[in-house]
C-alpha cells in the first residue's frame, strides 16, 4: 500500500522510517528512504515508507479555467423588459500521477496520464415585469426559462511495468492501456416568480418551477415545485422607524418545496472494466492489468422507477436591529421533510450486484439558525466588525420504502453508516458489548465483557451545533480578518486506532499492555457483581486474550467511537487598500492581501483532524481511517477593479 497515512501510522514503533532524521531533513535524503542496492528501505513490503511516496509516488496536476457571462436586455415599455443570461464555466485538467518501480501496490512501477475538460452552460431568458397595481400594491414578477447541460470527458493513459526507475512518462511503460469516460446531463426548466408589495410593509412572494431532468426516466423526468412566502414590516407598519432602541423589525414565514433529480447513469446497468480485489474502503486492481483486458457488468443495479426527491420546508423567522443599527439579528426556524430521498444503498451480493439507487422514504430535519452581526467600535480611522451565527440540526428518519428496514450508506466488517427509522441520518451501526436493561456491562465467565452478536446504533455523525466568529478590523486602509470555526459533537469512528491496536502499535495498546488484575465493572450472566480479573496483553493467553483483538481486527467499534468537537482558526486575511489617487485614471480601486487558512485546530479527538471523513464530501460521515489531514495554505492576493 502507498498511502501516506498508512505507511506512516503503521509503521512498527522499533523502525527508524528516517534513518535518524525527520521531518523535511529525512524527505530530502535518499538514504531516509532508499538502500545502498536502490531498492526501498521500509520495515516491511507491505507498506511504503512515507519518504518513499513522497518522493517516488507523485502527483502533479493543471487546471486551467475560464468563465464568463454575457448579458442581454431589450426594455418592452417602462413596466417591462426581457432579458437574456448566458453563462459558461470550462476547466481542463492535466494529471500525471505514478508509482515508481519498488512501491509496495506497483513494485514494477505505473505511471497515468489523464485529462478532464468539463463544460457547464447555462442559460436564463427572462421576462421582467415591474408595476404598480394601484397606489397601495406594487408588482414585481418573473418568468423565465431555464437550460442547464454538463459534459464531462475524462481521458488516460495508463502505463505499467516501468523500465526506468524515476522517469515518469507513458513512453517509460511497457504496458499500456486507456480508458476514456464521457458524462452529459441536462436540465430545463420553467418557473414563474411573483413578489406582491402592500404599502411598503406587507409582503407576500409566490414562486413555481417546473424541471424536465435527462437523469430522470422519461416517463417521470418532470417534477413541480412551488413556494409560498411572506413577511411583515412591523417598524414601517407600526412606523417605530425612528426608535433607536430598535429601529428595524421585521417577520416573515414561507412554505415551499425544493426538487432534486437523480445521478447520473441510475436508471441503466453497464459494462465497465473490471476490478479485482479491493472493498469499501480500499480500491481495487482496475483492469487492463498484468497484459489482460476485461469488462465486467456494473456492480449498482439500475432502477428504473426513480422519482425526484423533494424536500417540503416550513420556515419561520425576524430580521431586527438594535441601538441605531449598530447591532443586527437574523433568527430562522425550519421543519424540513424530504420525501423519496435518493441514496446509494448497499443490497445483498445475492442479487448479483453490490448496490443500487434508491429513494428512501421520509427524513425530517429541524432546526434553528441565529446570525448576529455589530459593529462594537467604530471611530474615524478605526472600525471593528463582529459576525457570529449558530446553526443546529436534528435529523430523523421517519419511514423507508415498504419491506426495507434500513439502508446502508457505507459498510466495513465492523461499522456501518445507516439510514434506519427513528435514528438520525448516517447512524453509526456496528460492534458493540452485551448491557442489561440498566445499561451495566454482562460480564463473561472468563472477566471480559461479552460482545453482542448483533451490530446496533453506537454513534450520532451529526453535530450538535456548529458556529463562526468572524472578526474584521480596519485601521486607515488595513484591514484584519480572522474567522473561527466550531462544531460541537458529532461522533467519528476512529477506526485508525482501532487497526493499529490490532497491530499492537497504537499508543493506547502500549500504555496500558502492562495492566493486570482488571477487574470490569459489571455483572454476570446470572446479574451478580463481576469479580473476575483479566490482562489486557498476556501472551501467555495468545491473541485472542490481547484486549485490543477482541471482537476482530478492528476490536469493538464501540471503544473506538469518539467525540469529534472542534475549534479551528479558519482564515486570518490581511489586507491593504491602495489610495486611489495611486493609479488614478487606470483602476478605480486596488488591494494586496495574504491569507492564511487552518492555522490552528483545537480538539479532543485522538486521530488526525476530526474535520476529514473517509469518503469525502457524501453521506456517509464520521469516519477516519488513515485519513489525510487538512491542509494549510497561504496566498497573496492582488485586486483591482475598473
Amino acid at each position: 500500500m502507498s498511502g501516506v497515512m498508512a505507511g506512516l501510522l503503521r509503521n512498527t514503533t522499533t523502525f527508524d522510517i528516517g534513518n535518524g532524521l525527520s521531518g523535511k531533513a529525512a524527505a530530502n535524503s535518499v538514504n531516509a528512504y532508499t538502500l545502498p542496492n536502490g531498492r526501498q528501505r521500509a520495515f516491511t513490503t507491505a507498506y511504503d515508507n512515507p519518504y518513499w511516496s513522497a518522493n517516488n509516488v507523485p502527483f502533479k496536476d493543471n487546471v486551467n479555467r475560464f468563465y464568463g457571462n454575457l448579458n442581454l436586455e431589450y426594455r418592452l415599455n417602462s413596466w417591462m423588459k426581457l432579458r437574456y443570461k448566458l453563462g459558461i464555466d470550462n476547466y481542463s485538467d492535466d494529471r500525471n500521477s505514478a508509482w515508481d518501480i519498488g512501491s509496495s501496490s506497483n513494485i514494477l512501477g505505473r505511471v497515468v496520464t489523464s485529462n478532464i475538460i468539463s463544460t457547464d452552460i447555462n442559460s436564463d431568458l427572462l421576462l421582467l415585469i415591474n408595476k404598480s397595481i394601484n397606489k397601495n400594491i406594487d408588482a414585481d414578477i418573473t418568468f423565465g426559462h431555464n437550460y442547464y447541460s454538463n459534459k464531462y470527458v475524462a481521458k488516460s493513459i495508463d502505463g505499467d511495468n516501468l523500465s526506468q526507475k524515476g522517469f515518469f512518462d507513458i513512453s517509460n511503460a511497457a504496458v499500456i492501456s486507456s480508458n476514456n469516460t464521457i458524462r452529459r446531463r441536462r436540465l430545463v426548466g420553467a418557473f414563474g416568480d411573483i413578489k406582491l408589495t402592500y404599502k411598503g410593509f406587507l409582503f407576500a412572494n409566490i414562486t413555481g418551477r417546473n424541471d424536465w431532468s435527462s437523469t430522470l426516466p422519461k416517463t417521470n423526468n418532470s417534477f413541480f415545485y412551488p413556494t409560498f412566502s411572506t413577511g411583515l414590516d412591523l417598524s414601517k407598519a407600526l412606523n417605530f422607524e425612528s426608535n433607536p432602541i430598535v429601529p428595524y423589525a421585521k417577520i416573515r414565514a414561507s412554505l415551499g418545496q425544493v426538487g432534486n433529480d437523480a445521478p447520473l447513469y441510475a436508471l441503466n446497468t453497464y459494462y465497465d472494466r473490471t476490478t479485482a480485489g479491493g472493498d469499501e474502503l480500499i480500491p481495487g486492481i482496475a483492469f487492463p492489468a498484468f497484459g489482460v483486458n476485461s469488462m465486467e457488468r456494473g456492480g449498482s443495479l439500475s432502477n428504473s422507477n426513480l422519482k425526484a426527491e423533494r424536500t417540503t420546508t416550513f420556515e419561520v423567522g425576524g430580521d431586527f436591529k438594535f441601538w441605531d443599527g449598530k447591532i443586527g439579528l437574523d433568527i430562522t426556524y425550519y421543519d424540513a421533510s424530504t420525501q423519496d430521498q435518493i441514496v446509494t444503498t448497499t443490497i445483498s451480493s445475492a442479487s448479483g450486484f453490490l448496490q443500487q439507487i434508491i429513494n428512501a422514504g421520509h427524513i425530517q430535519n429541524k432546526g434553528i439558525e441565529i446570525t448576529l452581526n455589530t459593529t462594537p467600535i467604530k471611530t474615524k480611522s478605526f472600525q471593528w466588525n463582529l459576525n457570529v451565527n449558530f446553526s443546529k440540526n436534528v435529523s430523523i428518519v421517519k419511514s423507508l420504502p415498504l419491506g426495507v428496514t434500513q439502508i446502508s450508506l457505507q459498510s466495513f466488517s465492523a461499522l456501518a453508516s445507516l439510514v434506519r427509522v427513528g435514528q438520525p441520518y448516517g447512524v453509526l451501526n456496528g460492534t458493540h458489548y452485551q448491557r442489561n436493561a440498566e445499561g451495566k456491562l454482562i460480564i463473561g465467565t472468563d472477566g471480559w465483557p461479552l460482545i453482542s452478536t448483533i451490530q446496533a446504533p453506537i454513534g450520532d455523525p451529526n453535530p450538535d451545533f456548529i458556529a463562526g466568529v468572524d472578526n474584521s478590523f480596519s485601521y486607515k486602509n488595513f484591514e484584519l480578518g480572522m474567522l473561527w470555526d466550531f462544531r460541537k459533537g458529532g461522533d467519528i469512528w476512529n477506526a485508525t486506532k482501532a487497526f493499529n491496536s490490532s497491530l499492537g502499535i497504537s499508543k493506547e495498546s502500549g500504555d496500558l499492555r502492562k495492566v493486570t488484575g482488571y477487574v470490569y465493572d459489571g455483572v454476570t450472566v446470572s446479574g451478580a457483581k463481576n469479580t473476575v480479573p483479566v490482562d489486557f496483553a498476556n501472551p501467555a493467553n495468545g491473541l485472542g486474550g490481547i484486549k485490543w483483538r477482541k471482537g476482530g481486527t478492528f476490536g469493538v467499534s464501540e471503544d473506538y467511537i469518539e467525540d469529534g468537537s472542534w475549534a479551528r482558526l479558519r482564515q486570518v486575511t490581511l489586507r491593504y487598500k491602495f489610495p486611489k489617487t495611486l493609479f488614478k485614471g487606470i483602476f478605480n480601486g486596488s488591494s494586496i492581501s495574504v491569507y492564511a487558512r487552518n492555522l490552528l485546530l483545537f480538539t479532543n479527538y485522538s486521530g488526525i483532524d476530526p474535520e476529514t471523513n473517509l469518503s469525502g464530501d457524501s453521506n456517509a460521515t464520521g469516519w477516519d481511517y488513515y485519513n489525510l489531514p487538512n491542509t494549510k495554505s497561504y496566498g497573496i492576493n492582488f485586486q483591482v477593479s475598473f
